[in-house]
């Protein structure tokens, strides 16, 4: 009967030992993810920002269209 009981603690300690294992490698799966998605979040943030700042500058020049008129196709020709 001691025996059993032995066992019984050998495998509980075991199946402890494993769930931790466990837990530490989908924490750091998920440390992964996060990280990830905050670099695509700062790409994308930057971008936004790009885009702005020529638009602002686009929209600073009032003779722009004026100058961009004799590099551009028109439609009706």
């Amino acid at each position: 009967m001691f025996f059993f009981t032995r066992i019984k603690l050998y495998l509980l300690i075991a199946f402890a030992f494993a769930a931790d294992i466990l837990g530490i490698y989908f924490s750091g799966v998920q440390r992964g993810i996060d990280k990830t998605k905050s670099k695509i979040d700062k790409s994308r943030l930057d971008n936004i920002s790009t885009a702005k700042k020529i638009e602002d500058e686009v929209d600073a020049d009032p003779y722009l269209v004026d100058r961009a008129n004799q590099w551009l196709r028109h439609k009706d020709k």
